[in-house]
């Protein structure tokens, strides 16, 4: 009898099916592979909470979730001034936050004990990468969406980090 193959889904793969939502027009997807099955859903569309009865008694892996809120890419966007935004408030009105662009863990550096990525005083431009959040050992690079000189860093390194946290501010005058 001939061995099934193995299949396995690699973070590329996974990045490349949250891509596929985030581009079309729909609101959710199930993608079955082998016996794994990945369910990703944005803009609040409800996801299964479970597997699906069956006719015959099969193993069934349990389904990934892969919630999609925001594309891999901080938006920047003025400090607002509302209290819960004193603590980051802005030297001036000038400044833009970039922003994290969803939850997960925020890396300073491209790895352990290396320089990172930008500090205060340096020049960045649109594109730069300025850091990296990590979510369920996916490492998403946060990239600058203003060109300007860095004036604050408002996370630490290792920091737990949620959808829209002011990262860096930016004084986008500065050119």
């Amino acid at each position: 009898m001939a061995k099934e193959p193995t299949v396995s889904l690699s973070s590329a793969d996974i990045n490349s099916i949250v891509a596929a939502l985030h581009e079309s027009d729909w609101d959710e997807a199930v993608v079955s592979v082998g016996d794994v099955k990945i369910s990703v859903a944005r803009n609040g569309a409800h996801l299964p909470g479970g597997s699906t009865a069956m006719t015959t008694p099969a193993p069934v892996a349990e389904p990934v979730v892969a919630p999609v809120a925001a594309p891999a890419v901080a938006v920047s966007a003025p400090i607002p001034s509302s209290p819960a935004a004193t603590a980051h408030a802005p030297a001036n009105a000038t400044d833009f936050a970039i922003t994290a662009p969803s939850i997960g863990v925020l890396w300073r550096s491209p790895e352990p004990g290396a320089t990172p990525f930008i500090e205060v005083g340096q020049r960045v431009e649109v594109g730069d990468t300025v850091c990296i959040v990590e979510i369920m050992k996916l490492m998403n690079n946060v990239a600058s969406t203003v060109t300007g000189i860095v004036t604050a860093v408002h996370a630490e390194n290792g920091a737990t980090v949620e959808y829209g946290t002011p990262l860096f501010s930016v004084d986008v005058t500065a050119n």
